[in-house]
């Protein structure tokens, strides 16, 4: 594990969360895969941020010595590090703990299960700054902060937890966009509905505040910007057997046969008539994922042999379809 050298860029980074309301749907997993497909397959630069008070995605990319050296330090250098300083009136952090993961290609911001201690600071002043006060508008600007700190990247990555907390909300107030990872389930069609309903009230409240501020003067210097929706992966859907062939248990069929109208319903006010939402589907891998996480390797590089051989193949199709359509989305809004 090594601290990263910035390079000079001039594009502005595109920050995109991973979120989705309900649990359980492999984001981690996208989030990991995909950054490192772009990284190493498109020559992207990547920054991760793990937001996740449960670390699963640092636990999956560094290796069992890079945790325990990082985790046994007395102060391990974390998400954590970045927002501390806030909660002791110290203002933003100016140095990012930034490493680099040679296995996946990209740079990482580690996780900290003490980022969930935080919560409550976040919930406590977005009240504030709900009501224009400047503690609270930095405050909840904490994320936003970061991402102007990692300009000389291509993309900043987010992998969030499930919840609609103080802490996510944050991140989405933040970030340009989000991509929504979702299991073809009826529990994840619902959580779009919370997600947009959710976003455009934060949104509403946070641009009162920002116009109602007690001193503007002293607001950071941040342009508001409408969240936009980048598209959504469905997987870990269920299959039959049936004379031969392989196919989607009929009632997983039917809600996969709506999900695009769902996805419309809920979400189109946050993307443009022109994108393609659906930016592909994750079958199962048998036992790869896990043996990946075993290995702290992406699907795309594990290094074993066997039946590996074969579903390591088709994590490779997977990863450079789904590449290709985050890339196309993004030119959309580029576009546009």
């Amino acid at each position: 594990m090594k601290t990263t050298q910035k390079n000079q860029k001039k594009q502005p980074s595109r920050a995109i969360c991973f979120f989705n309301n309900k649990g359980g749907v492999g984001k981690t997993t996208l989030v990991a895969n995909l950054a490192a497909e772009l990284s190493l397959n498109h020559n992207k630069k990547i920054l991760v941020i793990d937001a996740d008070p449960q670390c699963n995605l640092t636990q999956y990319i560094l290796s069992d010595e890079d945790f325990l050296t990082t985790y046994g330090a007395p102060d391990p250098q974390t998400i954590f590090s970045v927002i501390h300083p806030l909660s002791l009136g110290k203002g933003y952090k100016t140095s990012l703990p930034i490493q680099h993961v040679e296995n996946f290609g990209f740079d990482v911001i580690i996780g900290d299960p003490r980022l969930a201690l935080k919560e409550d600071l976040l919930a406590q002043d977005w009240r504030d700054a709900k009501a224009g006060g400047i503690r609270g508008i930095r405050t909840t600007f904490v994320f936003h902060n970061i991402i102007e700190q990692a300009q000389d990247y291509d993309y900043i990555f987010f992998d969030m937890g499930p919840s609609l907390g103080a802490i996510n909300r944050a991140i989405l107030l933040s970030v340009d966009f989000f991509l929504v990872p979702m299991a073809i389930d009826i529990f994840s069609s619902w959580a779009l509905k919370n997600i947009g309903e959710a976003v455009k009230v934060w949104e509403k409240d946070l641009s009162f505040g920002m116009k109602n501020s007690e001193d503007p003067s002293e607001l950071p210097n941040v342009v508001r910007k409408k969240l936009q929706f980048l598209g959504y992966v469905t997987q870990q859907h269920k299959e039959r057997r049936k004379e031969g062939s392989t196919r989607i248990v009929e009632a997983y069929e039917e809600i996969s046969k709506k999900l695009p109208e769902v996805v419309s319903n809920q979400l189109h006010y946050f993307y443009p008539d022109n994108l393609k939402p659906h930016l592909g589907e994750i079958k199962h891998l048998a036992s790869l994922a896990p043996k990946s996480q075993t290995l702290h390797q992406p699907m795309i590089n594990v290094n074993a042999k066997g039946s590996y051989t074969v579903t390591r193949a088709q994590a490779r199709e997977i990863y450079k379809s789904l590449a290709k359509r985050f890339i196309q989305n993004l030119e959309i809004y580029q576009v546009k």
